[in-house]
């Protein structure tokens, strides 16, 4: 299935390390606001972190920021939480990436000092998808 979903990116002409990129993204945002206590100090962080990746879409690295946080209020306000994380881990296909992916999530998580049961949930989920 992940291989399908690469060569129709490359049919497309998606580039497929930006698509990996926004899946981290995505997925790096959703636990910022999972637990609904977003900090000036993690948003920060994400805004200096996503301009240090190589960033190659036409939208800008605030506009993509500001997209995928509605989506991502979406998701979590709407119980679809495990469905969006789903969605992106399809498109992280560079075992790297997915390590990536599970370290942000958890220092995201616990960068508040607490773990909350959705956190908890979500990081198990990201490995479970991860691991398939």
């Amino acid at each position: 299935m992940k291989f399908e979903n690469l060569l129709n990116y490359l049919d497309m002409g998606v580039c497929v390390e930006q698509m990996q990129r926004e899946a981290l993204v995505d997925l790096v945002v959703l636990f910022i606001e999972i637990d609904g206590v977003i900090n000036d100090t993690e948003l920060a962080f994400t805004k200096k972190w996503l301009k240090s990746l190589t960033w190659t879409s036409n939208m800008s690295t605030d506009t993509y920021l500001h997209e995928v946080s509605i989506k991502c209020k979406h998701a979590i306000e709407h119980n679809q939480v495990n469905n969006f994380i789903l969605q992106r881990t399809q498109n992280i296909h560079d075992k790297p990436l997915q390590l990536e992916a599970i370290k942000l999530a958890e220092g995201v998580s616990l960068a508040d000092g607490v773990l909350s049961p959705i956190e908890e949930q979500a990081i198990e989920f990201l490995k479970v998808c991860f691991d398939k």
